[in-house]
């Protein structure tokens, strides 16, 4: 009689084994399935983005307009 419930819970603990790495594997699944590449890796990108490219282009586009309104000067002061 105690070789059956010893084989019955063996069987219970095997069954109970496949059952939490069913629920790991659904686990890793969902969150595999929840991540979100445009968040996780375009936004850092766009950060560094906003943070340094722009406001070099900005500047550059300020050097432009000031040498545009010097050069204008010069050609309205020395040639005209």
């Amino acid at each position: 009689m105690s070789a059956k419930k010893a084989s019955k819970d063996d069987c219970d603990c095997e069954t109970d084994n496949e059952s939490l790495a069913n629920i790991l594997i659904d686990f890793v699944k969902d969150e595999l399935l929840k991540s979100n590449i445009r968040y996780e890796i375009v936004k850092p990108i766009l950060i560094y983005i906003l943070y340094y490219l722009i406001p070099f282009i900005l500047l550059l586009m300020i050097l432009n307009f000031i040498t545009t309104i010097i050069a204008v000067y010069i050609v309205f002061k020395y040639l005209l």
